[in-house]
């Protein structure tokens, strides 16, 4: 080991742990290592200080390092740990993404640092970038963080295949990061290492699993804060928890449940604060900070803080709901007493009993080291946006040579010539790429960089859809396309605390026409596109967990040896059920009530999504189109016009296997969520502009590789076919049962699984605060863009964002404080007037109008602010308006009279449209 690491190594912390030293051993020995620990085992330093070493003793030429992360993992304290040791041993160390500037850039290239960190997606960049290439060729080392991040989805499938085109200029050895998974051999043959290295100890757990159940107190809480009493126990247990351990994080499943979480606490007085992907970068940083200072007691979080975010020594995590997964769960609750050697304690708060006896297994299997394996995906798309990129690199290939380098790739090792053949037929008709028969060579064709930069990631652009009540004929909200993606039309959805039945997708518009159903029963809360999958195991181990409470509570006693649990709450839990029909691991019990069906099945999301789709079709072809499903881990929900006959249901689930994916095939070819990812596919492919809108896009590629490839998706993401075929497999063997019951009144876990399983839906109106609240939030999180009036500069982002900015409010561009807040399509129009303008044209009256509008807007925030930013995002609020209202009100007042304003332009907004179209035609006349 070079002097100069061991000094540093004794500055940062004394000596190597045993992990860092097994690391060190193996790469410095010349070995490609999957690197396998817990939260807080120090495994950033086992992957970079044996590359530090080769560095300081080889002499290594820059880039000699490249450290590669998903972005969520692109932390702060990653970077400022990373330039410590960079610092101390004279080794430059830099990062490039998406967002590092022209200026950065051009100077990495003529003085490339020794280890740059980069995103998955960037490196797709820098392989292209000739400047770059030769300091390429020095590359050595390639590390990749957080691998189970990448590993289930096309991301890490084109990083694979990325790190193959750099095998063609670099020699180099790969050394992967990644917390306990499931499938450990099989990750390491991904990532191409030689051997894992893991510490020879195992990580200890306290698991605590709590049914809560309201008490005396918890009923003033209620009335105090307007809840459920079984809503105030579950708040009054969790504070407790806190008050006890100190330091807490509390994790929730989805962002929208984090918020309503810290709005309660709050509003109960509690020291909270949030931290979502959602949220500014300065919003994260500012709760890390009181938290890390105690200026809180705890942090309500998502998955944006399962990652090493240094928060400073944590006490306690605690799970609010289910984490339905044991990666989750281990992941998360290692964030408390992360040191080696210490217990690391958490609480799981459940609230129902479903919830509860899943969180019960959860713990049980995180206890035995039983985790979840992370499914390796390819696909054709990513393929054909590599094949482009080799193309970039070299300009003209053999044909079969991308085939070869692809075939190096884990995930593309049994890739048939007649698919590569196909991709490289799409890319052709795409006019991408072309092939000259006669020399054997592909060559680029005009296009093809403009495909391949646009596509640089895989994760598809968001869109987020209007959703119009047809009712008032209004526009209500919005919502997410990936929570849209699973809707179709008759289901049901729960948005702003009342439940919406759909009644017609545009897909063009991206608008959901609705009315409202008056009921909260098989309603999708709208947070559920966040929700992860249960998985297969887990709910069949649940389903094995009710057998045994039914026959031999002892047994089951033992099922859930080594997690902390209350003997009383288990069986309480099961006397809320025992009574009505349940599904066990051997069990599957169809119960069919006036207005509903309800399959109860214990296979996890994926698996009963392929069941509810095989019955939906059978249904269908007998009745029509008058049913909507919902398939959830424990339980298959159909929504009925008339009583069905559970006997007959039970017939459709006797099928053959091997015909379940015939029908889940047709099934899903008529879905939102088949098309939305065909286009996704199709814009990856090449075969669509990223900016194409097809009306029936499923027609235009039917039969085609595109297709497939969808279909492959929505299998790998979605829906478990191959589960779902063990499952008819055990129903033909007779092993599982089919029950049926028939019933007046649904039984409670009907119920459950019938309603939203949202708690913190509000009954009745919400109370003023709340409101004022929700409103304020939603206009934080409004997108507008930022537009220079002087010199046409634009940049869009959240009004959030602009709270700090304020303070330095300049155009990065001209220097002019006159800067403007404006809708998209405002701000779309004002750019050519402004060029108008520039160069002393005439203004048409339309035109005119447009720039006042701009101006005034900007006159605004240079006089008010903040609080006019505010009030030119609220709804309906124009310039004008705007003015009017900041000269009268401020703070609170100017909220409520924005919102005022907001719901008088909703009711008188046909009025304003036909006023203004009359204004528009007499000044074109």
């Amino acid at each position: 080991m070079h002097l100069l690491l061991k000094k540093t190594i004794r500055e940062r912390f004394g000596k190597l742990n045993e992990l860092q030293m097994k690391a060190f051993r193996e790469v410095s020995s010349g070995k490609s290592v999957l690197i396998i620990a817990p939260t807080g085992s120090g495994k950033t330093e086992a992957a970079v200080l044996p590359v530090f070493n080769a560095i300081l003793e080889e002499g290594l030429k820059p880039i000699s390092a490249l450290y590669i992360a998903p972005l969520k993992a692109l932390n702060r304290d990653l970077l400022e740990r990373l330039e410590w040791w960079g610092k101390r041993l004279g080794i430059s160390v830099e990062v490039r993404h998406g967002d590092t500037s022209a200026y950065k850039k051009a100077k990495q290239t003529k003085n490339p640092p020794q280890m740059l960190i980069i995103t998955p997606e960037t490196l797709g960049v820098i392989l292209t970038v000739k400047s770059l290439r030769k300091a390429l060729e020095n590359v050595k080392f390639v590390i990749v963080d957080e691998i189970a991040e990448l590993v289930d989805n096309k991301r890490g499938a084109q990083l694979l295949l990325n790190l193959e085109r750099l095998v063609e200029i670099a020699d180099f050895k790969r050394i992967g990061m990644t917390a306990t998974v499931g499938n450990e051999d099989e990750v390491r043959e991904w990532l191409g290492a030689e051997t894992i290295v893991k510490p020879s100890w195992r990580k200890a757990y306290r698991f605590h699993v709590l049914y809560p159940r309201p008490e005396e107190k918890d009923f003033k809480l209620a009335e105090e804060l307007s809840l459920a009493p079984d809503v105030a126990a579950r708040l009054r247990t969790l504070w407790e928890i806190v008050e006890e351990h100190g330091k807490a994080l509390i994790f929730t499943n989805t962002r929208q449940f984090a918020e309503i979480l810290a709005h309660r606490l709050k509003a109960w007085g509690k020291p909270v604060e949030v931290h979502h992907g959602s949220l500014s970068k300065e919003a994260r940083i500012k709760a890390e900070r009181a938290l890390k200072e105690g200026k809180i007691k705890a942090l309500i979080c998502t998955s944006s803080m399962e990652l090493g975010i240094d928060i400073g020594d944590v006490d306690v995590v605690i799970q609010y709901m289910s984490p339905r997964q044991v990666n989750r769960l281990v992941q998360r609750v290692g964030r408390a007493k992360h040191r080696i050697g210490e217990v690391s304690e958490g609480y799981v708060i459940t609230s129902n009993v479903e919830d509860y006896l899943q969180s019960l297994i959860i713990a049980r299997r995180a206890l035995e080291g039983r985790f979840e394996a992370v499914e390796p995906i390819g696909g054709l798309d990513v393929l054909a946006h590599f094949l482009v990129g080799l193309l970039i690199e070299y300009k003209r290939m053999p044909r079969e040579r991308p085939y070869e380098i692809a075939r190096r790739a884990y995930v593309y090792r049994e890739l048939k010539w007649e698919e590569y053949l196909d991709v490289l037929g799409i890319l052709e008709d795409a006019r991408l790429i072309g092939y000259d028969k006669e020399k054997n060579l592909l060559y680029l064709r005009r296009g093809a960089f403009q495909y391949y930069y646009e596509n640089l990631s895989t994760i598809p652009d968001e869109v987020s859809w209007r959703v119009f009540d047809s009712g008032s004929g209004h526009i209500i909200g919005r919502l997410d396309e990936s929570f849209v993606m699973d809707l179709e039309e008759g289901m049901e959805f729960v948005m702003n605390g009342r439940s919406w039945i759909v009644l017609k997708i545009d897909e063009e518009a991206k608008l959901l026409r609705v009315r409202e159903s008056k009921s909260l029963e098989s309603a999708i809360p709208s947070w559920e596109g966040e929700m992860i999958p249960v998985p297969f195991g887990i709910a069949l181990d649940v389903g094995r967990l009710k057998r045994e409470l039914t026959f031999d509570f002892k047994r089951a006693l033992e099922l859930l040896e080594g997690v902390d649990f209350s003997e009383v709450e288990l069986r309480r839990a099961f006397e809320e059920i025992k009574d009505g029909p349940f599904s066990t691991d051997r069990d599957i019990v169809i119960e069919s009530t006036p207005k509903a069906l309800v399959i109860h099945a214990d296979f996890g999301n994926r698996a009963n999504e392929a069941l509810g789709r095989l019955v939906h079709s059978f249904l269908i072809l007998r009745y029509g189109r008058v049913f909507s499903v919902r398939s959830q881990a424990h339980a298959i929900v159909f929504k009925t016009p008339f009583q069905l006959n559970p006997s007959e249901v039970k017939r459709y689930l006797y099928q053959e296997p091997e015909a379940l994916e015939f029908i889940v095939a047709r099934s899903l070819r008529d879905s939102h969520a088949y098309r939305w990812r065909m286009m996704n596919v199709a814009k990856r492919f090449g075969a669509l502009r990223r900016d194409a809108k097809i009306r029936r896009i499923e027609r235009l590629f039917e039969g085609t590789v595109i297709e497939r490839e969808a279909l492959n998706e929505l299998y790998h993401d979605k829906v478990d076919v191959k589960r779902g075929e063990l499952v008819l497999s055990m129903l033909k063997a007779g092993s599982l049962r089919v029950k049926t019951e028939l019933r007046r009144e649904p039984s409670r876990l009907a119920r459950l699984n019938m309603s939203v399983g949202g708690e913190f839906l509000i009954g009745g109106e919400l109370e003023r605060d709340e409101i004022l609240e929700l409103f304020k939030r939603r206009l934080l999180d409004h997108e507008v863009v930022l537009v220079c009036t002087n010199c046409g500069w634009s940049s869009k982002t959240r009004v959030s964002r602009l709270r700090e900015r304020i303070k330095h409010w300049e155009c990065p561009k001209c220097g002019s404080r006159m800067l403007a807040v404006a809708h998209p399509i405002d701000a779309e129009e004002f750019m050519p007037i402004l060029k108008k303008v520039r160069h002393g044209e005439r203004l048409e009256r339309k035109e005119e109008r447009a720039y006042r509008k701009l101006l005034k807007a900007a006159d605004l925030i240079d006089s008010y602010g903040f609080d006019a930013v505010l009030a030119l995002a609220s709804y309906g609020t124009g310039p004008d308006t705007a003015a009017r209202l900041l000269s009268q009100y401020r703070g609170e007042a100017l909220l409520v009279a924005l919102m005022e304003r907001e719901r008088q332009f909703i009711r008188t907004r046909r009025f304003w449209v036909d006023a203004k179209k009359e204004e528009e035609k007499k000044s074109e006349e």
